[in-house]
Parts: structure tokens; C-alpha cells; sequence
């Protein structure tokens, strides 16, 4: 079953379901509606509670992503491999896209290794546990064993705005932390939801934290202080009813994904009026689930290929980068490899030389000018990679003859192209086919494949007469 059909299928699963669910809710709302106030408002916190546990818990599943995502483990574990700016530099870029990808107000990481705080802008501090009691949090994050935790705090970078963040721990295979990530939003976002379900169900809502610590309300003042009545311990499953000595009724629910508890408090004069909206409003989504549901599935789908994308691609070149190289490499080396396929190697001739020479930005022009070449001559039979400063790679299929027409083609490519700063350009390359070489895994093939480059490299640079400098390819 191909990936379209599987969509369909989950897509209409999910719609029955909805529909299904809808008739429940307006048929159990109908039988309880006549006197029955207590389970009237359970049936409004449900409601306000599916609003905001929906809202918040976007934050939690991209935290959740970004903390297995094999790049920053990699990246983390090799952190020592890297100069510190060029870790800047990547972490940069990688919480930027988060950042635009999915419009977040914070992206963060921080390495356990170097205490190094990094965000979307770069890195910002030093996280200091001990000495820095804005920094406590991270120890009380950690030695709480949580692999995930809402906190809301006021946020220094951003002059000390009051966020909603998600924290997550970064773990290895072997359970080693590497560090902690995460991403915020502003406080006032879930300040205008609540604010808005406050005014359509008539009702005061808060979300409480485990210490019974307001960490929601439309009330800036009175956020991180204890909520004035003790809440009962019920099952966390359920909805409680309780009434707190006067006038007011209160249901609370536990919302698993937060680790919070909802509160919803009114004093009872609006639920009867509420009990047409509640049917309007269930009538209202049942007409436009399907059309929410198609764009929020194209819009995950369109982020998820941008962001898979951008994790992929050279930014120089626009090729595929290394990682993309290791990963398909990795698939392709315990596969049966095409009696058409073919791997070639490629190196640019003289690059060192031109950096010496006339600058970096000239030897960029060069690695493009190479890029494009090999993509006019090879895209249409595969993949090709940019591998290292002026290596590059190609995973095709093609015929023998198909081939030597890609490769004649290269050579006039490369003969014709001139750059506004480099006159000329020069490739090596070298490949290897399946169709000569049957025996041989993708890593034989590799090889087979650089030697051969290596020998074009060696001719070039005995026909032109062109020294070679210091370990330039």
C-alpha cells in the first residue's frame, strides 16, 4: 500500500471517528441537559479542556522530535569535533529553521558537555545551575527524571517576557545525556485562548502545576503564585466536581501531557444558556473538520519536507550534503544494486589554489560552478552529492551508453564554463559499475570509483604541467 492510500485511509478513519464522536457528545449532552448542572459543566471543562490540551501539546510532540532527532544527537555526542564556531554556526541555523519552519518565539539547546546555551540568534550564555537562580531550573529539570516538562518562566533573552516552555531531555542509545532542548511560546498566546473560552463558556479557567502553582491565567499577577483551594487527588482519568463553599462550582481534569491540572470554575447562571451553543458549536466543527483536517495534514506534510529538506541539502551547492550521502549509503549497502548502477567520484582540480589566490569567494564560485555542471550532465539519472570541500559524489542508474554520453557531456560542460571571478574549471572524476564489477557491495564499488579519480587527477596534472599545493585534491 502505497503513502497516498495510507493517507487516504487514515484520513477517513479519523473523519468517521470524529463524526461518531460528535453524535456522542450531542446525544449524551441531550440526555444530561435537563437538570443536570454537575455533569452539564463536567461537559464544558471537556470541551475547554480538548482547546488547550490540543494547543500546548503541538509544543510537546515537536520538543519530543527535535530531542530523538539523529542530527542533534550526532551532533552533540561529536560536539568536541567541532570549533566553537562552527557548533555556533550549525546550532544556529538548525533552531532558525525550527524557529521560521514552525513559528515558534523560542528554540533552544543546551550542551550538558559545555553548559553552552544556544539559541535561534546563537549562543546566547553560559547555563550556570549552581550560581545563576535563573538557571536552576535546568538541575531541578534534570534531577526530576522527567524526559519532558512544561515550565513557564520569564524568559531573560526576551526581556524577561513571561513563556511557556517545553524542556526535553537528549539522550544517546546508551541513556548518556547530551543536553536539553526545547522551544517556547509567549505566554499571552495561551493567554488569548483562555481568555476567549472564558468568554464564550462564561467560566474562570486555570492550569495548575504539581506544586499548586498557577502557570495559566489571564491575569499576568497571578502566575507562579499557589492557587487559593486545595484540589482534590482524584483519578487522573477523571473529571471532579467540587464546590468551594459558596456559590461556585468547579471541575478539575489532570492533563497527562502537560502534567497539569485543568480548572475550570463558574457559578452555574450560564450553563443552561450554554447548552445551544455547545450543540451549534459541535454542528459548526462537524461542517468544517474535514476541510481543518485537509489543510493541517498539507501544511505538517509541507513543514515536514521543508525542514527534512534543509537538514539534507548543502547550503552552498543546493546538492545533497554528506549526511544524505552516509544515509543513503547505509540503505544501498546491503541492497542488491542495480545491474545500472553506477557510483562516481568527483574532485575539482586546483581548488586549494584558487582560495590561495583569489579568495574564498572565488573557490565558492568554483564549488558551485561544479555543482551546476554535474547536475546539467547527472541529475537526471540520480542522486548527487557534495561530499567535502571539492568532493562530490553520484549515485545513478544508467546504461553504458547513457554514461559515456553523460560523461562527454561533463567534459563540455566543464570546457565551457567561466565564473565571473575563476576563467576555468576543472573536474576529475572516476566510477564504478555494477554491470562491470557484479561481485561488488556499494563500498567495493566506492573504491574502485576513487582510484579511478585519483588516476584522472594524476593525468591532469601531468598534461597541464600544474603543480599540485600542499594536500590539495
Amino acid at each position: 500500500m502505497n503513502k497516498a492510500r495510507v493517507t487516504r485511509l487514515a484520513f477517513a478513519i479519523v473523519i468517521v471517528c470524529f463524526l461518531l464522536s460528535t453524535f456522542v457528545s450531542l446525544w449524551s449532552i441531550r440526555l444530561i441537559g435537563r437538570g443536570h448542572m454537575e455533569e452539564l459543566s463536567k461537559v464544558l471543562a471537556a470541551r475547554i479542556y480538548d482547546a488547550i490540551s490540543s494547543d500546548l501539546s503541538e509544543s510537546v510532540h515537536v520538543t519530543e522530535g527535535m530531542a530523538h532527532d539523529t542530527f542533534l544527537i550526532d551532533l552533540l555526542a561529536d560536539e568536541e569535533n567541532y570549533s566553537e564556531t562552527e557548533l555556533n554556526e550549525i546550532m544556529r541555523r538548525y533552531l532558525l529553521g525550527l524557529k521560521e519552519g514552525l513559528d515558534y518565539d523560542a528554540t533552544f539547546v543546551i550542551s550538558e558537555a559545555t553548559h553552552r546555551y544556544y539559541t535561534w540568534s546563537g549562543a546566547d550564555k553560559i547555563v550556570d545551575p549552581e550560581g545563576n537562580p535563573r538557571d536552576h531550573w535546568y538541575r531541578e529539570f534534570l534531577e526530576d527524571g522527567k524526559t519532558y516538562a512544561l515550565d513557564v518562566d520569564q524568559d531573560e533573552l526576551a526581556q524577561d517576557e513571561w513563556r511557556v516552555f517545553v524542556n526535553a531531555r537528549i539522550e544517546d542509545d546508551q541513556g548518556n545525556l547530551l543536553g536539553v532542548c526545547g522551544v517556547g511560546t509567549r505566554m499571552t498566546e495561551s493567554q488569548k485562548l483562555v481568555e476567549e473560552l472564558e468568554g464564550e463558556y462564561g467560566v474562570k479557567i486555570n492550569l495548575i502545576d504539581s506544586r499548586g502553582l498557577i502557570q495559566v491565567d489571564t491575569d499576568e499577577t497571578r502566575i507562579e503564585t499557589r492557587f487559593p483551594l486545595e484540589l482534590p487527588t482524584a483519578s487522573r482519568s477523571d473529571y471532579t466536581f467540587i464546590r468551594d463553599g459558596g456559590s461556585h462550582l468547579i471541575v478539575t481534569k489532570y492533563v497527562d501531557k502537560l502534567d497539569w491540572t485543568l480548572v475550570v470554575q463558574s457559578d452555574g447562571t450560564g450553563v443552561k444558556d450554554m447548552f445551544i451553543n455547545i450543540i451549534l458549536l459541535n454542528i459548526g466543527l462537524c461542517l468544517v473538520v474535514l476541510v481543518i483536517l485537509l489543510l493541517s495534514v498539507r501544511i505538517i506534510a509541507m513543514r515536514t519536507r521543508a525542514l527534512t529538506n534543509a537538514s539534507f541539502r548543502d547550503q552552498t551547492t543546493q546538492l545533497l550534503n554528506r549526511r544524505a550521502f552516509e544515509e543513503e549509503k547505509s540503505t544501498l549497502l546491503t541492497a542488491r544494486l542495480d545491474e545500472n548502477f553506477v557510483y562516481v567520484t568527483a574532485d575539482i582540480n586546483g581548488l586549494k589554489t584558487v582560495n590561495d589566490t583569489l579568495g574564498h569567494a572565488a573557490g565558492d564560485e568554483l564549488i558551485i560552478g561544479a555543482a551546476q555542471c554535474l547536475k546539467e550532465c547527472f541529475g537526471r539519472y540520480g542522486r548527487i552529492y557534495r561530499i567535502g570541500g571539492d568532493e562530490f559524489a553520484a549515485m545513478l542508474t544508467l546504461s553504458t551508453s547513457e554514461l559515456r554520453t553523460a560523461m562527454a557531456a561533463l567534459d563540455r560542460a566543464t570546457a565551457g564554463w567561466k565564473g565571473e571571478r575563476v576563467d576555468s574549471l576543472s573536474i576529475s572524476c572516476g566510477y564504478a559499475t555494477s554491470r562491470e564489477h557484479p561481485s561488488e557491495n556499494l563500498s567495493e564499488l566506492g573504491r574502485i570509483s576513487d582510484e579511478m579519480m585519483y588516476v584522472a587527477k594524476e593525468e591532469h596534472y601531468r598534461r597541464t604541467g600544474k603543480p599540485r599545493r600542499g594536500t590539495e585534491g
